[in-house]
């Protein structure tokens, strides 16, 4: 072929001659053996043909294939159908109708040809099965009622009816060949699963048989039962094998008056047409099957695979992945739940989750299972204590997210847990240190600020009576502790400052704080105590720190005393003016000599100046 020819017309000649054969084949023998009463062939088996040589071809290639097609169309009715001009329109319309029954299925459906998903089959019988057969018979009546007076009702139900009924019988299992379906189903198989499909297309050689082979019982249920098994082992080459031998078998037959249709009472164009609904009918069953089993093959494959990655994950991550359901029973733990816990998956696995959460974490647990439950699509994150199989408590960080079952409703949580204990210890051990003096161990001025405001804080949030206390401030401050540091040194005026800590620690309840304030200055919150029990616990510490003998590395005695300044922690006041009048209580003591106890000022002014 020349090289200037179009590119879009090029055809090999081996392919060309071969196309062009078998739709000359196919046309003439539909035109031969179904056509009836110089009308229209009730069994088009061209178009279907062209169709599926199409659909399985590079669109390029299209125009090659109708124009070799078109003579030989023109030829085939020029002598079994239609004579003289009329034969020009009607070939190329069936020439036209197979083109753009390909054209608008790759149009709608560019993935077209495997017929792997309902979708796919659907748009093929809405195409090929309904619209271009339906559109392309309105100009085939009318040809064929001007040149021999069909009615033309008639004529466009012939034409549609056999044209369409074609399409959906043979073009599936023609373009599934052309794509090599079989071939590649063969050359997959093993030795026992090509037995399986030799036994399975042998029983649907079988019912074919009985159901066409006789004239007595219409017997036309039975080849449907071995097809339907065979679509179910073998999938779409069960499926494609067994309409061609139905087709194949009951085709023959009926042309050769035997078989269910003899039964009905008609022409024979009637019975052709019954038994090209029962093919449509079979395929419109068979195929979907097949594609709707392919589709869910594929989607169990896709399963198994992410379930196998899935495992490799779970296997080998020290995270712990755990279902729970929405009453709180685990229904999967990962492996590595044994790592973390103790506990094997099959151990937890139908156990409430609660049982291995502390009891002071349980509410934090709900509250965020909760917030999980109602916002599938936040993550909730949480730390809490979990008790170990062996006893031990580790710290965990827990991410939760709700899921979704097949309705739409949340059905439970699932968690990624990681174990936080070092960490926890370490932000704990940090946080130890962010707030302790390191020379003495008592609490520093940030962590007695915190303190201090969170005393005041409870003592407005609880609604207790006027007369209950809510503490007491005691600000200590020792005595020429600069005079200390000049005669003793300053290892010695540190070994004051821990003693002196000592005392006080000794001398408070465990839960009032002791905090360094800076140099000599330390303070202790004495909650709920009056000032006149605050007075007592002052004295006593005052009077331990002077009793203490404490010597510098030569020997010497150490002489240090310490003075003290109360405030009342009066509900409502700030504590920048509560810190103000220990500060003025302590001045007073200082004033009036030191080593000495300074109380608040009474309230009434008259008491005050007296005071």
């Amino acid at each position: 072929m020349p090289r200037s020819f179009p590119r879009r017309l090029r055809l090999p000649l081996r392919e060309a001659v071969l196309t062009a054969t078998t739709y000359f084949v196919c046309a003439a023998i539909a035109l031969q053996l179904t056509r009836f009463d110089a009308g229209i062939a009730i069994v088009w088996l061209a178009g279907p043909i062209l169709f599926a040589r199409l659909s399985s071809t590079p669109r390029w290639r299209w125009a090659g294939i109708a124009l070799a097609c078109a003579p030989v169309g023109f030829c085939a009715s020029m002598l079994f159908g239609f004579h003289g001009l009329v034969a020009v329109p009607l070939s190329l319309l069936c020439i036209a109708e197979a083109v753009s029954a390909a054209w608008l299925v790759r149009r709608l459906y560019p993935r077209f040809g495997r017929f792997q998903s309902l979708p796919e089959v659907g748009m093929f019988l809405l195409v090929a099965g309904l619209l271009v057969p339906a559109a392309a018979a309105f100009g085939a009546a009318l040809c064929a009622h001007a040149a021999s007076g069909i009615p033309y009702w008639k004529a466009w139900l012939d034409w549609y009816a056999g044209h369409a009924l074609g399409f959906v019988t043979f073009a599936p299992p023609v373009l599934l060949s052309l794509r090599g379906e079989t071939r590649q189903w063969i050359a997959a198989a093993g030795s026992k699963r090509v037995g399986e499909a030799a036994i399975l297309l042998g029983l649907v050689v079988a019912a074919s048989l009985i159901t066409f082979g006789q004239n007595v019982i219409p017997l036309v249920i039975i080849p449907f039962v071995p097809m339907v098994a065979a679509t179910l082992r073998l999938g779409r080459f069960g499926a494609i094998s067994s309409i061609v031998i139905l087709v194949s078998i009951g085709l023959s037959f009926s042309l050769a008056g035997r078989g269910p249709t003899t039964l009905l009472h008609g022409p024979m164009a009637m019975k052709l047409q019954v038994l090209q609904i029962y093919f449509a009918s079979i395929v419109l069953i068979i195929l979907p099957l097949a594609a709707e089993l392919r589709s869910r093959r594929r989607l169990v494959d896709r399963l198994h695979a992410a379930e196998a990655l899935h495992r490799a994950v779970l296997d080998r991550m020290s995270d712990i992945v755990v279902r729970v359901s929405a009453d709180g029973t685990v229904r999967y733990a990962s492996p590595s739940a044994r790592q973390v816990t103790g506990y094997a998956p099959a151990e937890l696995v139908g156990s409430s989750m609660f049982k291995l959460i502390l009891p002071d974490d349980v509410p934090t647990i709900l509250e965020a299972r909760s917030r999980a439950l109602a916002d599938p699509d936040q993550t909730a994150i949480l730390e809490y204590r979990v008790c170990c199989k062996n006893g031990d408590i580790v710290w965990v960080e827990s991410h939760i997210r709700g899921i979704l079952d097949e309705d739409g409703q949340t059905s439970g949580t699932v968690s990624i847990i990681r174990e936080i204990t070092r960490r926890r210890q370490l932000v704990e051990s940090l946080t130890a240190q962010a707030m302790t003096d390191h020379l003495t161990g008592a609490c520093n001025r940030r962590a007695f600020d915190e303190a201090l405001l969170a005393v005041l804080s409870q003592s407005l949030a609880e609604p207790a009576a006027e007369e209950t206390p809510a503490g007491c401030l005691a600000l200590f401050d020792l005595d020429h502790f600069k005079r200390i540091n000049d005669r003793h040194g300053h290892a010695t005026g540190d070994d004051v400052l821990v003693r002196f800590v000592s005392i006080l620690r000794g001398a408070v309840r465990e839960g009032d704080l002791v905090a360094r304030l800076g140099g000599e200055e330390f303070a202790v919150l004495l909650a709920g105590l009056g000032v006149d029990q605050a007075h007592l616990v002052c004295e006593r510490i005052r009077m331990r720190f002077e009793e203490t003998t404490i010597r510098d590395p030569l020997g010497n005695a150490v002489e240090a005393t310490v003075s003290v300044g109360i405030a009342l922690i009066v509900r409502g006041e700030e504590s920048r003016t509560i810190m103000t009048q220990a500060d003025d209580a302590l001045y007073r003591a200082k004033q009036g000599g030191r080593n000495r106890t300074g109380l608040p000022l009474p309230a009434d002014p008259e008491e005050r100046r007296s005071a």
